[in-house]
């Protein structure tokens, strides 16, 4: 059993929708492919892209990222937003709940960002102003604080299981994973990157990968006994897809240092 993982496919791009039209996909109707976040925050090209994955793949599991909580219209607010999302999973065949899958689990991770993620103090607030969650994301009293409202989702699943966890996320577990603000292009990322309380959550569950998105920053790490994993689509690549677990072993291909 092979298990692939990619993230921030940005299908309602037009590029990157006919790139992965063409992308080698075929030969992998017995393994699992993880979609960390990020494909389209249209429900029709979602459901389009979901319903082409889950057809080349024995599973795919699918959490939602940032641009699948925008609201343009109906749903009424982000959280209605997410649950229309997994409602659409649901239809597509695609799996948001923990699942076996020969010799491990996959244990998908509900999650969000907090400014409290910038330790360092090095993010620069003046770059939000353009952006867009802070224009297309809606949010009800009961989620007034994103990030606890999708950890609290992940509660009921933060147990002992019996096989290896490869668990994912949207959004970025450790600040080792985001490199110094120099680097950065978009100087404000530390301040809209993850939560560590995210990481709390992985290690109760003893992942032995963690894959995770957002950030369009490759990474391949591993930190205290976890190797994590990102791998974000770039429509130029010939091979977009990244190996993480084979047979039981846990496989990698290094994504390059993260400059700190």
């Amino acid at each position: 059993m092979r298990v692939y993982a990619i993230s921030d496919l940005h299908t309602d791009i037009r590029v990157n929708r006919e790139a992965l039209a063409r992308a080698p996909l075929t030969g992998h109707a017995d393994d699992v492919l993880i979609v960390a976040g990020d494909i389209a925050d249209s429900l029709s090209v979602l459901r389009d892209t979901l319903e082409m994955l889950a057809s080349r793949f024995r599973e795919v599991f699918f959490v939602p990222g940032n641009h699948e909580l925008w609201v343009r219209g109906e749903p009424r607010d982000s959280v209605d937003k997410f649950r229309a999302v997994l409602r659409v999973c649901d239809q597509a065949g695609v799996r948001t709940a923990p699942g076996r899958v020969g010799g491990a689990w996959v244990v998908p991770l509900f999650s969000w960002y907090h400014a409290s993620f910038d330790v360092r103090g090095e993010g620069a607030a003046d770059e939000l102003e353009g952006w867009s969650d802070r224009y297309f994301c809606r949010w009800p009293r009961e989620a007034e604080r994103p990030d606890r409202f999708f950890l609290s989702l992940n509660e009921p699943h933060l147990h002992s299981y019996d096989a290896p966890v490869i668990s994912f996320s949207h959004f970025v577990p450790r600040t080792e994973l985001v490199p110094a603000v120099r680097w950065l292009h978009f100087k404000g990322l530390p301040l809209v990157a993850g939560t560590t309380e995210l990481d709390s959550q992985i290690r109760r569950l003893g992942s032995r990968v963690h894959v995770f998105g957002h950030t369009h920053i490759p990474a391949d790490q591993e930190i205290a006994g976890v190797r994590y994993v990102q791998n974000y689509f770039r429509p130029e690549s010939d091979s977009p897809l990244h190996l993480v677990w084979d047979d039981g072993i846990p496989r990698s291909e290094p994504a390059g240092p993260l400059f700190c």
